[in-house]
């Protein structure tokens, strides 16, 4: 056993584990047990080309200030703009919204193709249609693994009032609820 001080008065003993006790696919395989909303994370990175990306890793933090948190993996092309400051967008998807989260899921070189938007004042692109949109500015950076955790402090908030059902994600597969 080891110990781990979470506050200066509180110290618990953690369990000695093996490096490797549980698989990628193992864990990949219980956390598809998590139904998921699905959102796209839009920015522009500093030669103005915009960027997106699928997630399903996107959380609130706090109400005072309001923050989000989006998890992203190293390897995507969005993560160095985001390193650098970049401010960003959330937007939250809709059940009949399938194709565009498989674009931007896609390593498509050019993934706003054919989706309609607009640029908003910090100059990141505003995707049309969605259930709701969020735009933060960068607050903290966490590495955590082969991810990247941005929290972002928002600073505008579109909202569709239609009444749309969210699109879901459960064991591998898109739920149109």
């Amino acid at each position: 056993m080891t110990t781990a001080t979470l506050y200066a008065d509180w110290t618990i003993a953690l369990p000695t584990l093996e490096p490797q006790s549980v698989t990628g696919d193992l864990f990949r395989q219980g956390l598809s047990r998590l139904a998921a909303g699905i959102s796209v994370v839009t920015m522009t990175d500093q030669d103005g080309q915009k960027l997106g990306l699928t997630a399903t890793a996107v959380s609130s933090v706090s109400l005072d200030p309001p923050l989000v948190l989006v998890c992203i993996d190293n390897r995507s092309r969005t993560v160095e703009p985001l390193e650098a400051g970049a401010p960003f967008v959330v937007h939250f998807l809709a059940a009949g919204q399938e194709a565009l989260a498989r674009q931007f899921a896609s390593r498509a070189p050019d993934k706003f193709a054919g989706v309609a938007h607009r640029m908003t004042d910090l100059g990141n692109p505003l995707i049309d249609g969605v259930l709701a949109s969020i735009e933060c500015v960068p607050h903290a950076i966490y590495p955590a693994g082969d991810h990247t955790i941005f929290i972002g402090r928002v600073v505008d908030i579109q909202i569709d009032e239609t009444g749309s059902a969210p699109l879901m994600y459960f064991r591998g597969q898109f739920l149109h609820c």
